[in-house]
């Protein structure tokens, strides 16, 4: 929540502090300031503004930070600052909100402002940011579902064929900066697309932070104040621009109103040059817009920033939003991480925090179903230890937890298929159990290949419902689950296996048999009711699970990778009708679910899909051009995980990719193409040491 509001109104300053006195000392505004408030010309902001600029001086912007604070503060009642930051510490900051119902006033950079120790934005203890008076209630998405992690971004590419935008080296420092956390962020991204575009992926996407990379509003006095979109059109076929050419058009306080009767996100992220003070009108119009529409926070730049700064804010913004930080501190690390990587400029006093909400903390609070450190350390637990190197599918990725957790009633049976190889299902897969583990579901990777790969020699074996129903019962009970089942809580299914495995009296008569799987075959001689024994089996083994379901109160998700390793008779006439139509049919509250691997070319895909209710989620290989975008975060990726030396730089890279592209008719390309293509560079580089 907010602790002390710092306005300024009509030429005096107040200050209000969450305390029981109710006191609110006020002070007159400094003389400078109320000329500029007073100036409708606004020539006198201009000295204040131009600190902000890149040929400025630290000299210059330190000197506009002191005069900002003495405009503000320096009026104030002798000591009153300090003391109200006087309990202040990082680990329980003070939060201050500054109000400004001038607008000459708001378009100054107070983010520069200062004391003779240090600048006030920067500082951990002490949280600033900017709001406004009487700013509309919560109008956020606060659905149970929309609360649910992970945190939902959409990323806008507002000119995807402008080099200098540098789009693809932003959009691989936000992936780099989610490797350490994998599963707490969803991205997706798009690329110019047109407003009914923007509009359909808001819908399809539900962000809670919608975030433009883009060129912003124009200085040039009568142009139409916005984002501009696909202002660079494709001028020759070159694989590294986009595929087609849009319409241009520019982003304003109207075509906002259209996106948010689709939807509200949270947060808004305007990583775009020029909105803030040229023309200062139009910034008013469109972050009041997003504010006045429900979005509980604002981010925008107030000056020209770098294309490589504007990447480095990503980073670090997103760096932070994986970690839980609220808005407010988030920023302040970003500035410090700002000012780290460029001491003498000015990018880490370019982002504007406006918030419409009282409590910053809520801007961008997801849940997940458990806490730290238990959310960390499941996360980092076997089977998702490669999961950080995962690339792109985001719309499959939406596809396969959205699904299996946010549908109603959820979807009990899923596939995950493709007709190429090294497509990517089994990362697809531990993806949909990662994010389901998150949000507080039990879940089980059972990898059929484990099984079937052990034939004499080299020679596979397949496996028959038996065999598949031991490996799924070994794989729930395996201690590198993230929360692995007991071997007692089978005991029961094993007792009715020995039975119904041998059949005749044994079973017909329900005499005592051991709770440890004797491991025999299954005896079809044995008497008449081959099929009655099977189905008990069965029904033993769902039982199970669903036990354990229900004693834990929350869903279990099964993933059977590789299940071409199923013959394929004995999943048509035995594990479709035992297994995977009672567990689509099943109604329980805490739900078992079954998410099948397999590749389009097995047999038995055909019989699970005329069963299913839903489509499968199918991957193709990377496109051309997604090919070239992924390259450079996957390089960020290995740069930021420390897999490579980070002087290395990404056009070394790059020069192996185009060696291997050039005179090939391909335009798709394995997922595992960009580790091949590393070691093929870490290869020359290790054969140029040792020379």
């Amino acid at each position: 929540m907010t602790d002390v509001v710092l306005s300024i109104h009509r030429g005096h300053v107040r200050l209000h502090t969450d305390t029981d006195d109710n006191s609110e000392p006020e002070w007159p505004l400094g003389d400078e300031l109320v000329a500029i408030m007073n100036d409708p010309v606004g020539a006198g902001a201009a000295e204040f503004t131009g600190a902000l600029e890149p040929g400025a001086s630290p000299q210059e912007r330190i000197a506009v930070g002191l005069r900002l604070h003495e405009g503000l503060l320096g009026g104030a009642p002798e000591g009153l600052w300090d003391q109200v930051q006087s309990d202040a510490s990082e680990g329980s900051p003070l939060r201050v909100r500054l109000d400004i119902d001038c607008l000459p006033l708001a378009a100054l950079p107070w983010e520069l402002m200062r004391d003779r120790r240090r600048p006030l934005w920067r500082n951990s203890r002490v949280l600033l940011r900017r709001g406004r008076h009487g700013g509309p209630p919560d109008k956020c998405e606060d659905t149970e579902a929309s609360r649910m992690g992970p945190l939902r971004a959409l990323l806008v590419v507002c000119n995807p064929n402008d080099p200098d935008l540098l789009a693809d080296c932003e959009l691989a420092m936000i992936g780099a900066a989610l490797t350490r956390l994998p599963g707490r962020v969803h991205t997706e991204v798009v690329d110019g697309p047109s407003l009914s575009q923007l509009a359909a992926e808001l819908e399809h996407v539900r962000p809670h932070v919608l975030h433009f990379i883009g060129h912003g509003m124009s200085a040039v006095e009568g142009d139409v104040g916005g984002l501009h979109f696909n202002a660079q059109q494709p001028v020759a076929a070159d694989d590294r621009q986009w595929k087609a050419a849009q319409e241009a058009w520019v982003l304003g306080p109207d075509e906002m109103h259209v996106l948010y009767d689709r939807w509200r996100p949270r947060l808004v992220v305007l990583n775009a040059c020029r909105q803030a003070h040229a023309p200062a009108a139009d910034l008013a119009a469109l972050v009041d817009t997003c504010l006045d529409r429900g979005s509980a926070a604002v981010v925008a730049m107030q000056a020209d920033i770098e294309s490589p700064a504007a990447a480095q804010f990503s980073h670090a913004l997103y760096q932070d939003l994986a970690c839980a930080k609220s808005i407010d501190a988030a920023l302040t690390e970003v500035r410090n991480q700002l000012h780290m990587a460029e001491p003498d400029g000015p990018s880490w006093a370019l982002p504007v925090l406006q918030c419409g909400v009282d409590d910053p903390g809520e801007v961008v609070r997801v849940e997940f179903g458990y806490k730290e450190p238990e959310l960390t350390r499941l996360g980092e637990s076997w089977p998702f230890g490669e999961l950080a190197m995962f690339l792109g599918r985001a719309k499959e990725r939406r596809t396969g937890w959205w699904e299996q957790c946010d549908e109603k009633p959820p979807q009990r049976l899923m596939a995950i298929t493709s007709a190429q190889r090294e497509s990517g299902k089994t990362w697809l897969a531990k993806w949909c159990l990662l994010t389901c583990m998150l949000r507080g579901e039990d879940v089980t990777y059972a990898d059929l290949a484990a099984y079937a790969g052990r034939g004499n020699g080299d020679d596979p074996v397949t496996l028959d419902w038996l065999a598949v129903l031991r490996a799924l019962r070994k794989a729930c009970t395996d201690p590198r689950q993230p929360d692995a089942m007991l071997p007692v809580e089978f005991a029961r299914f094993n007792q009715v296996l020995n039975r119904a495995l041998r059949g005749g009296k044994e079973w017909a008569q329900r005499l005592p048999a051991s709770s440890e799987d004797r491991g025999g075959p299954f005896v079809v001689e044995s008497d008449r009711h081959a099929e009655a024994r099977k189905r008990e089996i069965f029904q033993a083994f769902l039982s199970t699970l669903r036990s354990r379901a229900q004693a834990h109160r929350r869903p279990h998700l099964l993933a059977i990778d590789h299940a071409q390793g199923i013959i394929e008779s004995d999943f048509r006439s035995v594990l479709r009708p035992l297994l995977f139509e009672p567990v689509q049919e099943l109604t329980d509250e805490f739900p078992l679910r079954v998410l099948v691997v397999t590749p389009q070319s097995w047999p038995g895909f055909r019989h699970l899909q005329e069963f299913m209710q839903s489509d499968p989620v199918a991957l193709t290989d990377f496109q051309l051009y997604d090919y070239k975008r992924l390259a450079r975060e996957f390089w960020e990726r290995q740069v930021h995980s420390s897999r490579v030396p980070r002087d290395w730089t990404f056009k070394g890279f790059e020069q192996v990719l185009d060696a291997a592209l050039q005179g090939s008719s391909k335009q798709s390309f394995p997922v595992t193409a960009y580790q091949q293509m590393l070691d093929v560079l870490l290869g020359m580089a290790g054969m140029r040491e040792a020379g």
